[in-house]
């Protein structure tokens, strides 16, 4: 038989050394997570998606796969029980209140103390007309309440809002190293207009997938046509918005700032990449007011029309695509 001399063979004495070096190490395994995860003031704030994670406030786990939970700050009763009243307040100053039948927006912003563009900003509702009973809205009356959209950071909404990420984080008692979860409900403070207003208005108080991206004639349908500079035949993957230059474009659909730069015939493009693999693309810009990699929000302002490439005249090039194949906005806008 082959000999492994100790390492196989007889038992040899543990030397004092080698447990303290033993003990030393799974100290070091235990410690060093807590402190690098300590040390990340900076990072962004974490959107949690899918999988089983982990609150950092009570030590629970949530899994987030199929419906993502729905609040930052659970609701309950003074007693701490179950919340029972059609309206509660939430920790961070969030309200909610149930519709009751027949109820409609206007009437439940009068009940919660706040403006109806509240409640539409708020729980994201394009209209102001009846509501389905049982429904739970959300307001505030320090601001409006924002849910946050998957892959969503703090400087995302930072941004959308045009309020300082440490004004988000002393509002709801977070950090930027804090964990929340796609679905969950944040206060912005001190806010009265937001995008939202710009949804209702290119929306036209219609539910929609995508909103107009801005307020002008369709001077030129998706389809063939003969280019009206290049005098050719060929096919037109959009549409076109006649409108003066350094109007501003909002975006149609929230989803990702995929690329913004110069392209052949089409001069300054802006390309969001959208759920469900779709696509939009703003055309013939004079400017972008986003940049690539960020999260914008649905009516968000994204650019400034222009009349850059090969261009008639000032207006916006405006596409939608599912994958790589452009579909007629007209079938989907409102």
């Amino acid at each position: 038989m082959t000999n492994y001399g100790g390492r196989y063979g007889a038992k040899k004495p543990i030397r004092k050394d080698r447990v303290t070096i033993a003990v030393l190490f799974v100290i070091a395994i235990i410690v060093l997570p807590i402190v690098l995860t300590r040390s990340g003031g900076d990072e962004p704030l974490t959107v949690i998606e899918d999988g089983a994670v982990t609150r950092p406030d009570d030590g629970t786990t949530a899994s987030t796969d199929g419906e993502v939970p729905l609040d930052v700050f659970p609701i309950a009763a003074a007693d701490g029980g179950e919340a029972t009243e059609p309206l509660a307040t939430i920790e961070g100053d969030i309200l909610r209140h149930t519709v009751s039948d027949g109820e409609t927006v206007s009437e439940v912003a009068a009940e919660m103390g706040v403006s109806v563009a509240n409640v539409l900003a708020s729980n994201r509702l394009f209209g102001g007309g009846q509501l389905q009973p049982g429904r739970v809205l959300y307001a505030s009356r320090d601001g409006v309440v924002h849910i946050i959209q998957r892959g969503q950071t703090l400087t995302d909404i930072s941004v959308s809002y045009s309020v300082p990420v440490e004004t988000l984080t002393s509002a709801n008692g977070i950090t930027t190293s804090s964990t929340i979860y796609a679905g969950d409900r944040i206060l912005i403070p001190d806010v009265t207009t937001t995008f939202w207003d710009d949804v209702v208005r290119l929306s036209k108080g219609t539910s929609s997938r995508f909103i107009w991206p801005l307020e002008g004639e369709v001077v030129s349908t998706f389809g063939w046509r003969v280019h009206p500079v290049l005098e050719n035949r060929h096919h037109h993957d959009g549409i076109d918005l006649d409108v003066s230059e350094g109007t501003i474009v909002h975006a149609a659909a929230g989803g990702e700032v995929y690329y913004y730069g110069g392209q052949p015939g089409y001069g300054n493009v802006l390309v969001i990449e959208h759920a469900d693999g779709y696509v939009t693309m703003y055309g013939h810009l004079s400017s972008a007011l986003v940049t690539p990699g960020r999260y914008v929000e649905m009516g968000q302002e994204i650019a400034l029309s222009g009349n850059t490439g090969i261009s008639s005249g000032p207006h916006l090039h405006f596409e939608i695509r599912n994958g790589e194949f452009p579909i007629d906005p007209l079938r989907y806008l409102p």
